[in-house]
C-alpha cells in the first residue's frame, strides 16, 4: 500500500503559497499524519471540484477520492494518460479516433483524407477486438457500484439515480449490437477506398474514380452517407465514453515528485494513470508497466551530451485510476 510523505516547498518558477508543500509518493517512509497533509486554501482552490457527474452523490469523504481533471488550476499543463490494462488502451484509442474524424463536421475535398483514416482504424479496431463485450461488463460492474453508493445515508439520491439510469440506458442500447461495423463492409464506396488507403498516395482520382466521384457529390448527400457510416458506431461511443468519465472520475490529482526524473511504484490494481506536468519543464514522460506497478521516467526534450535522461526533481500532479 502506498504512503504520502510531505516535505518542505520545492521552490520553483511557478507561483505557489508559502504554506503549500509537495508531496512524495514513496513506499520507504511511514504514512504522514493527517494534520500535516492537510492541504492548504490555496491548494484546494487549485485542485478541481467534482465533475458535474459526480457532483452531490458522495459524501464529503468519497467526494476527495473523485474528483476529475479540471482546467481552472494555476498554470499551464501538458496531459498524459497512459492505460495500464489493455481494454482500458483500446478504449482511449478508439476515443482518440474519433477526435481525428469528428463526426459533427462535414467532409469534403480538403479533410477527407484524416475522416477517412479515422473511420477505417475504428474499424479495424472494433473488428480484432470485441469492444462492444467489454463495454457492456464495465458498465455491469459500474452499476454495481453505483448500487453500493445507492446504499449509504448522506448521498444524494436523486443524484446517484440519474447516474444510475445514464448507465442502464447505456446497457440496454449496447446489448442488441451484433457486430459493429459489419454494415460498412458490405458498402462498395467504403470497400474499394479502404484498400487503397494502406497504399502510398492511393486516393488519387485514378486510384479511386468512386471516391473522386463522391467528393463531387452535393453536401447533404455526403453528410447524409457520413451519418450513416456513423451511425454503426455512435451507441457503442455512448457506452464507451460513458465508462471512460467513470473511470476518470474515480480519482483526484495529487502533487508528487519524480525525484532525479524517476518515480516507480508498486499499488493495489489500476486501469489507468493520468499525470498533469507544468508545460514550463523541458522533459516528457516515457510510462512503463502493468496494473499493480508503473514507472515514469522523464526526459529531456533537448538531449544534453548524448543523454537523453532529464536528472532534476520534477513535480507534478499524478491521478491513479482504479
Amino acid at each position: 500500500m502506498m504512503s504520502l510523505t510531505t516535505t518542505a516547498p520545492w521552490k520553483t518558477s511557478r507561483p505557489r503559497s508559502p504554506n503549500s508543500t509537495r508531496t512524495t509518493l514513496s513506499l520507504r517512509h511511514p504514512p504522514v499524519p493527517a494534520s500535516r497533509s492537510k492541504p492548504t486554501k490555496r491548494r484546494r482552490a487549485e485542485m478541481s471540484y467534482q465533475s458535474d457527474l459526480f457532483q452531490d452523490v458522495a459524501t464529503v469523504e468519497e467526494a476527495a477520492i473523485i474528483e476529475p481533471m479540471s482546467e481552472k488550476f494555476e498554470g499551464a499543463t501538458i496531459n498524459y494518460e497512459y492505460p495500464l490494462h489493455e481494454r482500458v488502451r483500446t478504449y482511449l484509442r478508439l476515443e482518440h479516433l474519433k477526435q481525428l474524424l469528428k463526426p459533427e463536421q462535414t467532409v469534403d475535398a480538403t479533410n477527407y483524407s484524416r475522416y477517412f483514416d479515422a473511420l477505417f482504424a475504428i474499424l479495424e479496431l472494433c473488428e480484432r477486438s470485441d469492444v462492444r463485450t467489454d463495454v457492456q461488463k464495465d458498465l455491469d460492474r459500474r452499476r454495481g457500484q453505483i448500487q453500493i453508493w445507492a446504499q449509504h445515508p448522506d448521498v444524494n439520491q436523486d443524484q446517484v439515480q440519474a447516474l444510475a439510469n445514464r448507465v442502464q440506458d447505456a446497457i440496454k442500447s449496447i446489448q442488441p449490437l451484433t457486430r459493429i461495423g459489419s454494415h460498412l463492409k458490405q458498402d462498395r464506396l467504403l470497400s474499394v477506398t479502404r484498400q487503397r488507403f494502406g497504399m502510398p498516395g492511393g486516393t488519387c482520382n485514378f486510384d479511386v474514380p468512386q471516391l473522386h466521384f463522391w467528393l463531387h457529390q452535393d453536401q447533404a448527400k455526403r453528410d447524409e452517407d457520413c451519418r450513416r457510416w456513423w451511425h454503426e458506431f455512435s451507441v457503442l461511443f455512448n457506452g464507451l465514453e460513458l465508462e471512460l468519465q467513470l473511470l476518470r472520475g474515480q480519482a483526484h490529482f495529487q502533487w508528487v515528485v519524480a525525484e532525479g526524473g524517476l518515480l516507480q511504484e508498486s499499488t493495489e490494481p489500476l486501469s489507468l494513470l493520468r499525470i498533469r506536468v507544468p508545460d514550463e519543464v523541458p522533459a516528457y514522460p516515457v510510462i512503463s508497466g502493468h496494473k499493480q506497478r508503473f514507472s515514469i521516467r522523464f526526459l529531456s526534450c533537448t538531449p544534453q551530451q548524448g543523454k537523453a535522461s532529464f536528472e532534476n526533481n520534477v513535480e507534478f500532479e499524478l491521478a491513479l485510476c482504479p
